[in-house]
């Protein structure tokens, strides 16, 4: 006989309990109630192969049966929708917008109900049911500004043939320090202010470097120079003096000649050496701002465009001032915006600019 025939059926390592036993298993313990000497066991054992080979196929199409079961129900479950997360107005409950309805939902317990935030897109199955948290949306609408309602609600402008809408902050704009005229980027429901974007002419649009330039590097304006130091130095280092005999301070001065002559440069001029000696009179730590503002690029054809660029110059002056800049406006090509009002149809932005 074979070495195949002398194995005892018992190493197979054959379970006693009937229940327990596999089809191979059930075989091992027929075969070992057979007597050593008997004939048809060697046969046994040659089925037995051919039994443990059929098995091992019939293993490998199950296996495969149950991986096309799977795409077959990834191919045929219906899809889930995205909303967008509003808050949560009870315990296990959130409150969500999917195409512009808002639903009240429960929430799958695997997801953390606290660790949702307001703007945030959340995976909602066909029963409604929050299963997923995608985070903040990265794409979407553009608006403005119109005006800030409290510490989490925000007025946007019409444009675009929209009305005017208010928003919700989300959580990333919780403490953002928004105001009119910045852009926003908004969700697709139009519902929650998601991102604070710099604007293409952003509060820092008009900076310009002011270099060391003190008054005796500045030649052939000597007249002019005197006038500037009287109308814009004297009235604010000494104001307790002008303001003792009430007298009238300008607001600003006007620089007029061909280009070249030297305009922008005292412009500069007067910002370093009027931040430097209130620097030394007060002793703080102040820095000029010097915004160099071109008049055309104020103009635009969109109604109420250019009055707003102008509004948000003279907000960024103020919002510097209280930082501790000490701000300079200075208007170049002037006249381009700042004309005499007349009375016609091809002049009606400049008329609204005009002071």
């Amino acid at each position: 006989m074979s070495d195949e025939s002398n194995q005892n059926p018992e190493d197979y390592g054959v379970p006693d309990d009937p229940r327990q036993m596999s089809l191979l298993e059930a075989f091992d313990r027929a075969v070992s109630t057979l007597p050593l000497d008997d004939f048809a066991r060697e046969r046994f054992l040659a089925l037995r192969a051919e039994i443990e080979a059929q098995e091992e196929m019939v293993g490998d199409a199950r296996e495969m049966i149950e991986k096309l079961e799977q795409v077959v129900k990834k191919v045929t479950s219906p899809a889930n929708r995205i909303g967008t997360f509003l808050g949560s107005p009870a315990r296990d409950t959130a409150q969500i917008v999917v195409g512009g309805a808002d639903y009240y939902c429960n929430v799958d317990p695997r997801i953390s109900l606290a660790r949702l935030q307001k703007g945030t897109r959340v995976l909602v199955n066909e029963a409604y049911v929050v299963v997923g948290d995608l985070g903040f949306e990265t794409a979407g609408p553009v608006t403005k500004v119109a005006e800030v309602l409290g510490a989490d609600r925000i007025r946007v402008g019409a444009e675009h043939g929209t009305q005017s809408l208010v928003l919700q902050r989300s959580a990333k704009l919780e403490k953002a320090p928004l105001k009119a005229g910045d852009d926003v980027r908004v969700d697709g429901n139009y519902r929650v202010a998601l991102e604070l974007l710099a604007s293409p002419q952003s509060r820092d649009h008009y900076l310009d470097e002011v270099p060391e330039l003190p008054w005796e590097k500045v030649g052939g304006q000597q007249e002019a120079l005197s006038a500037i130091r009287d109308a814009i130095e004297l009235p604010l280092l000494h104001e307790e003096l002008f303001q003792k005999f009430q007298h009238a301070t300008p607001k600003g001065f006007l620089l007029y000649g061909p280009p070249g002559c030297g305009k922008t440069l005292i412009g500069k001029a007067t910002a370093y050496n009027l931040t430097k000696q209130l620097r030394g009179k007060s002793g703080a730590d102040m820095r000029e701002y010097f915004m160099h503002i071109k008049g055309p690029e104020i103009l635009n054809m969109w109604v109420g465009e250019s009055e707003r660029m102008v509004r948000e110059i003279f907000a960024t002056a103020r919002e510097k001032r209280r930082e501790g800049y000490m701000p300079f406006l200075f208007i170049d090509e002037a006249e381009s915006i700042l004309g005499t009002r007349r009375a016609s149809r091809y002049s009606s932005i400049l008329s609204t600019l005009v002071p």
